[in-house]
């Protein structure tokens, strides 16, 4: 391997990347009430000085009742988080950063140790939580809908921001990631089936619907993973072939 691509510049769409060294995202719930202040800038801005290529942000969960079980992940939605996120997206290009935020759903999950609940039952395409395991409620197709519109919504806001692309957070058995894995996605309507074609329904109309709120010339990415925190030996794709042809032709899209 030639080190040395890495440090080439990058370019896809508007995205202009002086590297190709990209810091990932990573769950620091360092923001009370969802808000990010000011060590949230800061904790960025050292990434930035440091000429990583692109950041991708901690997720930072959309507009939806019970999207996180933690009250100190931040929002991509509301008055106060905007503007706590404007100010490190602005403080970001300061230092000569780009950045994209990590857009997330938990999906239904566990609650957390401290025994801190969201405002509504934890929500999924099915309720369950692992394999066999009901851990809240399935969700409607209006509750889809809106979820969808949350993503967009927080996309566009994202945009309008100036950050300079968006993550959408599909791995790791979070709520993109549970129509995905057929233990979690029992659905009998078109946002479930019994290939993992169907089951991605969900995520391309949900990539379709943020591609619609941030124009053509966004950059998007979907993150995906075979793994889940439920479980690390899951495999949605067995075999190179079944990943490509998910990867090529997944979904219709649409009910």
């Amino acid at each position: 391997m030639n080190l040395q691509e890495f440090f080439q510049p990058f370019r896809l769409k508007s995205l202009e990347l002086k590297n190709r060294i990209v810091m990932a995202p990573m769950t620091r719930s360092f923001s009370p009430g969802g808000v990010p202040a000011a060590n949230v800038a800061d904790y960025y801005v050292r990434r930035a000085a440091q000429e990583v290529g692109l950041i991708v942000s901690e997720g930072t969960v959309v507009n939806r009742p019970a999207s996180s079980n933690d009250p100190n992940v931040p929002r991509m939605y509301g008055e106060k988080p905007l503007a706590g996120w404007r100010a490190v997206i602005d403080k970001v290009h300061a230092a000569g950063g780009v950045m994209a935020p990590q857009l997330w759903h938990m999906g239904v999950v566990a609650p957390k140790e401290t025994g801190w609940l969201p405002s509504a039952p934890f929500e999924g395409p099915s309720g369950y939580v692992a394999r066999g395991e009901i851990g809240g409620v399935a969700m409607t197709e209006n509750d889809i809908a809106e979820t969808i519109g949350a993503f967009a919504q927080a996309a566009a806001d994202s945009k309008a921001m100036g950050f300079d692309a968006v993550e959408l957070h599909g791995a790791h058995g979070y709520l993109i990631d549970q129509f995905f894995w057929h233990p979690t996605n029992q659905r009998t309507d078109c946002y479930g089936g019994q290939s993992l074609a169907e089951r991605s329904r969900f995520a391309v109309d949900l990539v379709r619907a943020v591609r619609s709120a941030v124009g053509t010339d966004f950059p998007i990415c979907l993150r995906v993973s075979q793994w889940k925190l439920q479980d690390f030996a899951a495999k949605l794709a067995t075999t190179p072939q079944e990943m490509e042809a998910w990867l090529i032709s997944a979904g219709g899209g649409g009910c």
